[in-house]
This record gives C-alpha cells, structure tokens and sequence, in this order.
C-alpha cells in the first residue's frame, strides 16, 4: 500500500511543478507584452469589430510555402526569426546584427471561398515588425534570398480579438467572415486589391505564455470612405 508519506510528496511535487509553471508562463506573457508593437489608434468598434488606424512601419517577411498552412507558418517564422537574430549583414560592419523581438508575429492569409480544411496546403505571408528605430537603409541585409524587407503603408484594419492557442483555419475564417458582415453592415468594405486577404496576428509565444493568456486577433483591410472620417472625427 501507498504510504501517506509518499502520497504528501507526490502531491508537493505536483503542486510545485504547477507553480514553476505558471510562474514561467505569467514571466514569459508579461515579456511579450512589453515588446514594442506598430503604432495604431482605435477610432470606434462596430458590432464587436475594432477599427484602427495603423501609422506605417517596417517588417522582415517571407512567403512562406508548406504542405500544410501550420508547416508553412512554421517555415516562414524560422526564417524571419533567423534574419532578426544574426542571419544578416549589418550596415558598415563585418559583424551581424542581433534585433530585439518584436510583436505581434504577423500572417497574411489568403483563405478560400469555401470552408477551409486544416490539412490544405498553405501559403503564408509571414513577417515581424520592425523597431521604429530602424530605417529602410539602416536595416542589416538579409543572408537568406527569402527574406524582404519593405514599409507597410498607414492603412485601416478591422480586428476581433480572442485568447487562446494559435487559432485554427476555421477559427480564422469564422473571425473573417463576421468581421466582413460588419463592415457590409455598417457601409464599410474591403479595398478591392486586399478583398482575399486575411491577416492573423499572434502576440504570445506557443511554448511558454499558458493558452489562455495568448492574444489572437484576426484583421481585415477596410477601404478609405466618408464614414471612417466621419469615425475619426467623433472621437
């Protein structure tokens, strides 16, 4: 028979493990809610939907190809996160240049009409923003030909927000689908050139920061009109 001694310990050192856990789990989300993020202003919330208007900004992307969307966002981001951690040629020196991370981890998604199969094969546009201390030309050169550099122009975004695990296909094109009948609903719509895209970003590390505490949010592009003004202009 088991001793209650042993059952005593056995439940300390459950108990211990949870701890260390979530220990390690709130360090690591705090962490990254410190990284440095685009700069945006929220100008009202539709239906639950947030717009904002983003200033514009920097960003290291690969388009990223896989067997699967999850295997090709995992290509894409080794790749990226390469680049910001010495795989380039920093300006005027021999020596690579070591980026601090940034946030969020940024997709662009372009998701099919019908319902998306998690298995389907996956082409990401993958990127990391970059620190608003950089420049175009003071940015280090990327080793890896898959990585490009390029400023994203200050634009609109419509955004729900949810918590959990990265989200699947299906949760992305739920998000997207709800966000466009927002839009339609309130006059708003999608820029022509953008009307396939999905953007997902991602701002808590998959390993550490526990499910619940990951912040999602799924975006779509909202096209310049006298409605967002008239937004912009009662706040």
């Amino acid at each position: 028979p088991v001793s209650v001694a042993s059952l005593s310990a056995l439940a300390t050192a459950v108990f211990g493990l949870l701890f260390w856990r979530a220990s390690i789990g709130c360090i690591a989300y705090r962490a990254a809610e410190a990284l440095e993020k685009p700069q945006y202003s929220t100008i009202g919330t539709i239906d639950g939907v947030q717009i904002r208007r983003y200033q514009p900004y920097l960003i290291a992307e690969v388009k990223a190809k896989g067997e699967t969307y999850r295997k090709a966002t995992g290509n894409g981001f080794r790749q990226v996160a390469g680049y910001i951690f010495g795989k380039n040629k920093a300006k005027g020196s021999t020596d690579p240049l070591k980026m601090k991370m940034t946030a969020p981890v940024r997709s662009v998604l372009k998701l099919p009409s019908s319902a998306p199969k998690e298995d389907q094969n996956g082409d990401v546009m993958l990127s990391f923003y970059m620190g608003s201390n950089y420049t175009l030309n003071s940015l280090p050169k990327p080793l890896n030909k898959n990585v490009t550099l390029r400023r994203v122009p200050g634009h609109y975004l419509a955004v729900k927000k949810f918590n959990g695990p990265s989200p699947k296909l299906s949760k992305v094109a739920a998000c997207r689908e709800a966000i466009v009948k927002a839009l339609k609903d309130n006059g708003l719509t999608v820029p022509r050139d953008c009307k396939d895209y999905t953007f997902l970003y991602q701002y808590h590390d998959p390993f550490l920061t526990p499910g619940f505490l990951r912040k999602n949010e799924v975006g779509v592009p909202v096209a310049k009109s006298k409605i967002l003004q008239g937004m912009e202009t009662e706040k």
